[in-house]
């Protein structure tokens, strides 16, 4: 599966709506992206059918199992059958958990993710990891589960505020790090973060190199797990930052992450710094 890029989201909503067979059809997203970009295509959802919404509180702090039961309760209460779609609307948080909640629900219902992040396009929307944290551990519950479909596309980038790309760019750089030399240097440009060309362009590479990577492995067997790449030391940053309640972004816990797998090769290696 990869994903659709597309500069017009409504129309790329309702194509992919008319392509996937569904009896019922539901929206998870979250209290920012509700106000910000669910009205752009919410014409599109009650056009043909009347979709019920499910909106959760934003943030990593809510990605749990309470919102998770909240998710499940509200499919059940809507109608929800093994034939119906989710839409996932939003962040990482969002299509991690209703990603989850989807695979679960009634042993597995068909969703789309729609990632309004630059994090959640580059990393969380794509590869079929779905989840939810627990027992202040990162991502500790869940299952491997691919969306029918991934609508990756530039309107809700608009509505982020610098430290969501910032996020992002984390991981950006990383994908840069272990794909190619020249992403790398691509993402070295200075105008990068002011430039949404130059940032679309490497979201893009990032997404089609995710994609080939998971499509070759997609249960983490073997290739995969370069896609850790500041992970373990990232995750271990994040949960830390749960638990005191003061959540750091994803990308700026792996960018931290990348650090500490370099700091660890000099150590434990020797490679002098222009090999790390």
């Amino acid at each position: 599966m990869l994903p659709l890029r597309t500069e017009n989201l409504h129309a790329a909503l309702a194509a992919t709506l008319e392509e996937i067979p569904h009896s019922g059809l539901f929206l998870l997203t979250d209290s920012n992206v509700a106000t910000h970009v669910l009205p752009k295509i919410l014409n599109v959802l009650t056009d043909k059918e009347e979709a019920r919404i499910i909106e959760i509180p934003a943030g990593e702090d809510n990605k749990n199992l309470d919102t998770l039961t909240r998710v499940w309760g509200s499919l059940s209460e809507g109608g929800a059958t093994r034939n119906s779609l989710l839409i996932n609307l939003g962040g990482g948080v969002v299509t991690d958990l209703g990603g989850f909640a989807a695979a679960s629900f009634k042993r597995g219902i068909r969703f789309v993710n729609i990632p309004t992040t630059v994090l959640g396009a580059v990393d969380a929307a794509v590869g079929g990891k779905t989840g939810i944290d627990f027992n202040g551990l990162k991502n500790e519950i869940g299952a491997f589960a691919n969306a029918e479909c991934v609508i990756i596309s530039s309107e809700p980038l608009a509505t982020l505020p610098r430290e969501e790309i910032l996020s992002g760019f984390g991981e950006i750089v990383k994908t840069a790090m272990i794909s190619s030399g020249e992403l790398y240097q691509k993402v070295l440009d200075d105008r990068i973060l002011s430039d949404m060309n130059l940032l679309q362009d490497a979201m893009a590479e990032c997404v089609s190199f995710k994609a080939r990577v998971t499509e070759e492995d997609p249960h983490e067997s073997g290739l995969r797990k370069i896609l850790n790449f500041g992970h373990t030391a990232g995750h271990a940053f994040e949960s830390l930052m749960l638990t005191r309640h003061a959540p750091v972004t994803h990308g700026c816990a792996v960018a931290n992450g990348i650090l500490v797998a370099r700091i660890l090769r000099h150590l434990l290696l020797s490679l002098p710094p222009d090999q790390i």
